[in-house]
């Protein structure tokens, strides 16, 4: 249905002149950019190559993440409480994302703010600047939205063709082509047809024979600002967005990515930017350094596994190893599977401070092993066995499937729910602060967003100030008069954490365990000090002795109580007593001799 309203705008496209778009597009916008900060970039000095982790950790470590699509009032303007923005940072948030703020979202038509969020842009970042919060803003993605640099590009303009997977299809060859309905701006190609365009040379061998949907459309015969008519095909995001091509020699998708960053920093105050699925590495490096040498630092999304977020050039990089996997340990008891991980994190010395632990979104739900997708025939240890990984998910998702009972589970509540004892929204909220734990006690960034913060059960617009009726939890001011609820059980969390410095800490190792569905995690911290992170994720009391060495001449201190943990000093084992779904973080702290 919603293809029908882009016949208005195609008719438009297909009788106005060029010049019309031209100041609409992004490259326009991104050249302008460049001529006006061009003699003051020139000053600054060669950027560090290296991530800097900690730099960007020291800058913000917390992360409170608002999707403006999802509020019930979008607007600057009502952001603009400075109450609001107080109870954030005294539960301890240093950062904030805010999501689609320009124009197109994540599909951008343009570098500037989205002007239907209304006015209050200069009055929230002055909040945001007294409160010492962070601003972090998404990066171009992958694809633009159907914005004027693509109408351009079809009308075969200047550097706009270069800015996407867009090649042209030789006259004789449009018999190959599907027939694109009236008015309408492209359709796609099936696989049949792009089995034949890949043998005339046309494309890369980049597509799946068991694909209803292939990832390239094509257009209609369009005539160019030359006067000639073409029929283009095009690399696509969902049904119709056009994707950025990082690698051509007019590298003007890299011109947009940099003048978007540059927007970013400049014009609006953001320290950190969010990248989101580049097409490959080969922009990530610049754009890094780029964002390094304008004083900001770099977060990405990496879609593939380890390896590929190793390598990642970004300061900080999202964790999308362990997601999965600590589902799993909720739905099935075992914690194997998130064992593994954190054992190809510690074998490949994966930095953990690098990583961002995103609380996932309240009223979503994952379903993906990143790791076991990108090399599906590496084979690993798996209790007695050695899998490949793709043996590995199918097994994993099967007892998943198996462990629900065949109860659908599409969001984190139900998922909570499914693992609880009583099946009700009070061990929902348990399981949730449990999860909040097992990422807060962690190396690197913690992320939560604004769903989180209230509980979200359902996908309805967001109330920030008064609360939703569907949610777990009150406004953020009945949370915080409340020392029990979800906020100041965070604030104790993000206090714990700031205090001991576990934000910088380095993953030493992963002890063996008696029981399977108890994972423990050691880190070395700032000072000598030892860090164990345990979480039980039974629905029984576990007692387990660990033998450490490094904990050897050393006091034990719960940090979450403050209390001291019985272990004879000069001992490398402690006994660590946990109850049903719950964690413990203990911190060794050495003992010094006169």
């Amino acid at each position: 249905m919603w293809l029908f309203l882009l016949t208005p705008i195609f008719a438009l496209f297909a009788s106005c002149p060029v010049e019309d778009f031209l100041s609409q597009s992004l490259l326009f916008q991104a050249d302008e950019l460049t001529k006006k900060y061009h003699f003051e970039i020139a000053k600054l000095s060669r950027p560090i190559e290296t991530p800097q982790a900690k730099k960007a950790l020291q800058q913000a470590s917390i992360w409170f993440s608002i999707d403006l699509e999802t509020l019930q009032n979008p607007s600057f303007l009502s952001l603009s409480s400075e109450p609001f923005w107080e109870l954030l940072r005294e539960i301890g948030v240093e950062g904030v994302r805010l999501q689609n703020v320009k124009a197109g979202g994540k599909y951008r038509t343009s570098l500037g703010l989205d002007a239907k969020w209304g006015q209050g842009w200069e009055e929230l970042m002055a909040i945001l600047q007294k409160k010492g919060i962070i601003l972090i803003i998404d990066s171009i993605g992958e694809a633009t939205g159907l914005s004027a640099d693509f109408f351009l590009a079809l009308k075969n303009w200047g550097d706009y063709p270069s800015l996407y997977h867009l090649i042209e299809i030789e006259k004789a060859d449009w018999k190959l082509l599907p027939e694109v309905p009236p008015c309408q701006l492209a359709t796609n190609i099936p696989w049949l047809e792009l089995q034949r365009l890949h043998k005339k040379g046309y494309v890369p061998e980049d597509f799946s024979p068991y694909e209803k949907r292939s990832q390239w459309n094509v257009t209609p015969p369009t005539k160019g600002a030359d006067g000639q008519v073409r029929r283009w095909i095009y690399l696509k995001s969902r049904a119709l967005d056009p994707v950025i091509d990082w690698l051509n020699p007019s590298f003007a998708g890299c011109r947009i990515g940099a003048a978007d960053t540059l927007e970013s920093i400049y014009n609006l105050g953001a320290g950190i930017i969010q990248w989101n699925e580049l097409s490959g590495m080969n922009a990530g490096k610049t754009l890094a350094l780029w964002t390094r040498k304008l004083g900001a630092f770099s977060a990405m999304d990496v879609t593939g596994g380890l390896y590929a977020m190793k390598e990642a050039p970004a300061d900080l990089i999202h964790d999308r190893l362990t997601r999965q996997a600590l589902m799993h340990a909720l739905l099935t008891e075992d914690a194997e599977a998130l064992r593994l991980m954190y054992r190809l994190m510690l074998k490949e010395d994966m930095e953990a401070k690098r990583l961002i632990h995103s609380l996932q979104p309240f009223q979503e739900f994952g379903c993906e092993w990143t790791e076991f997708t990108a090399q599906p025939q590496k084979r690993v240890p798996y209790y007695e066995e050695t899998l490949t990984q793709e043996a590995l998910k199918f097994r994993l998702l099967k007892e998943d499937i198996e462990s629900l009972k065949g109860n659908n589970v599409p969001t984190w509540p139900s998922l909570c729910v499914q693992s609880s004892q009583g099946g009700d929204f009070l061990e929902a909220q348990k399981i949730h602060l449990l999860l909040s734990f097992f990422y807060a006690m962690q190396p690197g960034v913690f992320s939560f967003s604004a769903s989180d913060l209230m509980g979200a059960l359902t996908q309805e617009p967001l109330d920030l100030f008064s609360g939703n009726k569907a949610s777990l939890y009150g406004s953020l001011e009945s949370q915080m008069r409340n020392s029990c609820s979800f906020a100041s059980r965070l604030r104790h969390m993000f206090s714990i954490r700031n205090d001991f410095g576990i934000a910088f800490g380095r993953l030493a190792a992963i002890p063996h365990t008696a029981h399977l569905n108890l994972l423990a995690l050691v880190y070395q911290l700032d000072g000598g000090r030892t860090e164990l992170l345990t979480i039980n994720f039974s629905k029984q009391k576990i007692h387990e002795t660990f033998e450490i060495p490094s904990i050897r001449q050393t006091y034990a201190i719960d940090l979450m109580t403050g209390l001291g943990e019985q272990k004879p000093v000069s001992s490398p084992n402690i006994t660590v007593t946990l109850p049903p779904l719950s964690g413990k973080v203990i911190l060794f702290q050495p003992k010094y001799y006169d």
